[in-house]
């Protein structure tokens, strides 16, 4: 499983799970990263980050949530941090924003 850490604003780290955007969700409460992955010709890899969102509930987030704006940004990513705890994803969401300010949270 694949794993890319993303900082936050307080210099807190957080460990999310990388997956494809065709994957079907469990019902849970998350953070996610909406990103477009790619390899660059020293073969490192790289999250060009689009969009940080929380959500009680993965299944129901990603069936209904079409944003034709991300068509723009080519996302091939969704990065999961689960966490049931809705304060705390809000205040992670808000950490993550304050560090880089995704196009699509502004």
């Amino acid at each position: 499983m694949s794993r890319v850490t993303f900082t936050g604003e307080s210099g807190k780290k957080y460990s999310f799970v990388i997956r494809p955007m065709t994957t079907l969700f469990k019902e849970m409460g998350a953070v996610f990263f909406i990103t477009n992955r790619s390899t660059d010709e020293m073969n490192r890899v790289n999250h060009q980050r689009i969009f940080v969102g929380e959500t009680d509930n993965l299944a129901k987030y990603f069936d209904r949530h079409k944003d034709p704006a991300l068509g723009q940004y080519e996302p091939n990513c969704i990065c999961i941090l689960p966490e049931e705890d809705s304060r705390l994803r809000k205040k992670i969401e808000s950490d993550l924003v304050g560090n880089y300010n995704p196009p699509l949270n502004s």
